[in-house]
């Protein structure tokens, strides 16, 4: 059996196209690709045009890889961009059209369960207690689990590519303000997160920036998940990242080896997250895995599947 899902998120489509067989599950393709879905929303409460246009072309590549590669079973989701938005009918009708599939909606807490799902679906943290955070362009995820099975889950807007346009207006970045910025979201989730506790818990984190923090301290000139899957990051050496990335243009963090090109103007909102987190939840260590939504839905499309073909 092959599949592919799509991810359709605020900053970026992330999909990733599998086979299936008795020895596990082999992937043929995974990509991630930045669209920007987002842009503006937080003035406008509409995608707009050329963030669609750019999103459906994306679509229409990524479905005619799928078709090269002989893909049988289908899913897509979108998440807080498209929820959010007022003409998302129009969006989801749209995306349908260029898939031949429909695209599923997720809610806040849906897509926190999905990441869980996703996570601990990988054996090196199936049945561990773990704390979850994910960071996406357009909200972020916290998820408190225990015995590998989810307690408590939580979505907020607080995503790299909401608070860039709120926040961050202009590069370089001062180190005071970049400081303000995890003070002020340090604030705006210590009530929601109130009877949340890592405890014995290991912090795991997912999305791009958390990988991407992994792929700048270590200096990598490509993206290879075998490096960043399962490393991890004391909270002093994030706090040196966003030290290096205070001060520099947006040329000068394009030019971080590690740090891809589309994610330097969020490179510093995303670490002001995980660094508020880690300060609330008096986290000394981040764990990383590459696996996250995608890889929640694809398990369940799988285990769908299976149990059809059974009956």
């Amino acid at each position: 059996m092959r599949y592919a899902v799509f991810d359709l998120g605020s900053n970026s489509i992330k999909c990733v196209m599998v086979e299936t067989s008795a020895r596990g599950v082999r992937v043929l393709h995974e990509e991630s690709v930045s669209t920007r879905l987002a842009e503006h929303l937080i003035d406008t409460c509409e995608l707009r045009p050329e963030a669609i246009a750019r999103t459906l072309d994306a679509l229409r590549q990524l479905r005619a890889k799928a078709d090269e590669l002989g893909i049988e079973h289908f899913r897509a989701v979108a998440t807080s961009a498209v929820r959010d938005s007022r003409n998302r009918r129009e969006f989801l009708r749209a995306a349908r059209e260029v898939l031949g599939f429909p695209v599923r909606l997720l809610s806040g807490l849906d897509e926190a369960e999905t990441i869980f799902a996703g996570v601990t679906a990988d054996p090196h943290w199936r049945g561990k207690d773990i704390f979850i955070l994910d960071i996406g362009g357009g909200s972020a995820e916290w998820v408190q689990g225990r015995h590998g099975k989810m307690e408590k889950r939580i979505s907020l807007p607080l995503g790299a590519v909401r608070l860039r346009e709120r926040f961050l207006h202009e590069y370089p970045v001062a180190p005071d303000t970049a400081a303000l910025l995890v003070e002020t979201i340090r604030g705006q989730i210590a009530h929601p997160l109130a009877h949340y506790s890592l405890g014995s818990r290991r912090l795991v984190g997912t999305g791009g920036t958390i990988t991407c923090l992994v792929a700048i301290h270590k200096k990598l000139a490509e993206f290879d998940p075998r490096k960043i899957d399962h490393a991890s990051l004391t909270i002093g050496q994030i706090r040196d990242l966003m030290r290096l990335f205070c001060g520099r243009t947006i040329e000068q963090l394009r030019a971080l080896p590690g740090l891809p090109a589309k994610r330097a103007d969020l490179i510093i909102p995303g670490t002001a997250v995980v660094l508020a987190t880690m300060e609330l939840l008096g986290a000394r260590r981040l764990h990383v895995s590459v696996r996250g939504l995608r890889y929640g839905v694809l398990t369940a499309a799988i285990r769908e599947e299976e149990t059809r073909a059974a009956s």
